[in-house]
């Protein structure tokens, strides 16, 4: 399987992740790639180079219905997404509608597509919970906010429509992917804004004891598992972690940013958000190394150097 002279659709493609994808597939493939995205990221130049656009809301059943009676892809990359957990706090139902009415409207038009290969849904880490090992194999139940609940729901529906309607499709769970392509913001995650905090010599703020840990993964390693996903022979729903298998305390992270940075920042610790119960988040990769040949290649630091080259050549003046 090949993604070669195909159709692909990726859904929130203009988001950090699905720009990393875009600029992979273009210079790895001869392809058609087709982007819906409601722009709720913030991104402002949607003129991506031999890209075809649709502004669509995916939790607009009658529009999804209508965009695919004449649109037949090959690949859909699962992207969109009401991102984060504080903002799905905030804002369940808007996370129901995108989390749960999205997929289920996606999933719902692909059958009546028989030229679909393979629908790769973009889960999250969140799913595990607190869970130790987050292995794909653990018992889960999450609850945490309504972001774990709803992007595991999604999984469920994946094994749905895969088991039931027939609909190829595949999960990874996605470990705290960064890189170029996220500006700092409202509900954007911790690496943006702690970059935009220092290079202002503000601040960083820690909500907890900055000891907990999470497995920062470089956005490319994210896009590679994607794309193997995507050519592999696995069609039944099969979930597979997209991380590093490495551990970076918060503190750590603030310390590399505030080095590369050149910044005077002071960082500042905070009571941890009353749902954030995870202390610690690594995943086993084991599973994506064995059956994918799945190899992280990015090293910590030198994401984060990329990270915030990105950030200072793309700030504005009055950001």
């Amino acid at each position: 399987m090949t993604l070669h002279n195909s159709k692909i659709l990726i859904t929130g493609g203009f988001g950090a992740l699905g720009l990393n994808l875009i600029q992979y597939l273009q210079s790895t493939y001869t392809c058609e790639i087709h982007v819906v995205d409601n722009l709720s990221a913030g991104i402002s130049n949607v003129n991506v180079p031999n890209v075809i656009f649709s502004y669509l809301d995916i939790s607009n059943t009658e529009k999804i219905n209508s965009f695919f009676e004449n649109y037949k892809p090959h690949y859909i990359f699962h992207l969109a997404a009401h991102f984060a957990n504080q903002n799905s706090v905030d804002h369940p139902i808007s996370d129901v509608n995108t989390n749960i009415i999205g997929i289920i409207n996606i999933l719902e038009t692909q059958k009546r597509n028989p030229e679909l290969k393979k629908f790769i849904y973009a889960s999250s880490s969140c799913v595990y919970g607190n869970a130790l090992l987050m292995n794909e194999n653990d018992s889960i139940t999450p609850y945490d906010t309504p972001y774990a609940i709803n992007k595991y729901a999604g999984e469920l529906y994946c094994k749905y429509y895969s088991e039931i309607q027939k609909i190829p499709s595949v999960v990874i769970r996605i470990f705290n992917s960064f890189g170029p392509g996220e500006m700092p913001g409202s509900y954007r995650n911790v690496i943006p804004n702690f970059i935009k905090k220092a290079l202002d010599n503000e601040p960083i703020f820690i909500t907890g004891s900055g000891e907990e840990t999470r497995d920062f993964t470089y956005v490319l390693d994210t896009v590679s598992l994607l794309v193997k996903l995507a050519e592999s022979d696995y069609s039944k729903a099969e979930i597979f972690n997209g991380g590093t298998g490495n551990s970076i305390t918060i503190k750590h992270l603030a310390e590399t940013i505030i080095k590369y940075t050149g910044s005077n920042s002071e960082i500042v610790y905070t009571k941890p958000r009353n749902w954030d119960k995870v202390n610690h988040r690594k995943s086993d990769t084991s599973k994506s190394v064995s059956l994918l040949g799945y190899q992280p290649d990015y090293n910590f630091e030198k994401g984060i150097i990329n990270t915030v080259a990105w950030i200072k050549q793309h700030l504005k003046p009055e950001d």
